[in-house]
């Protein structure tokens, strides 16, 4: 955990414009960073402000979609040593990647944020899985992104 904190992750001015972007439309880069943030705050690494508490629960009310993205944030933290997976947090990520590996494949985006933030190195086939992602329209590092911007935010 203390890595994080001692890593300043500063993100970059194409990642800081592509996070903007995300933002205009609808607030989708803000509204996806919440549950992102959530795990962050679960690990004691950073305070939620009271809006993106109220946005948290909002995601959870709409089929709990807020609760599942941050799992896999969890999952990848938890890699890092920074904090652990509860019980039923461990249930969810085992039911994501079921289905067609999806946990997986996000987890893998928070690991390439995670390791330019020096506190994890990619395994090969993240590597390869990543820039799987990043081919297809860039989506791999477009969710970087928004998982960057919550790292910065880290004091």
């Amino acid at each position: 955990m203390s890595d994080l904190k001692e890593n300043r992750v500063a993100t970059t001015g194409a990642e800081n414009f592509w996070y903007i972007l995300q933002c205009i439309t609808f607030g989708v880069g803000y509204l996806t960073k919440v549950p992102y943030k959530k795990a962050l705050s679960d690990a004691g690494l950073v305070k939620m402000t009271s809006a993106e508490n109220a946005w948290y629960i909002l995601e959870c009310i709409c089929f709990g979609s807020g609760y599942f993205a941050k799992v896999t944030v969890k999952k990848a933290l938890s890699e890092t040593g920074a904090t652990k997976l509860t019980t039923a947090e461990g249930f969810w990520y085992i039911l994501q990647c079921i289905s067609f590996g999806a946990g997986y494949f996000k987890k893998v985006i928070y690991r390439k944020a995670l390791s330019e933030a020096k506190v994890i190195e990619m395994t090969a086939a993240a590597s390869f899985w990543y820039v799987l992602q990043c081919i297809s329209f860039g989506a791999g590092y477009f969710a970087k992104v928004i998982m960057k911007k919550a790292l910065s935010e880290i004091k």
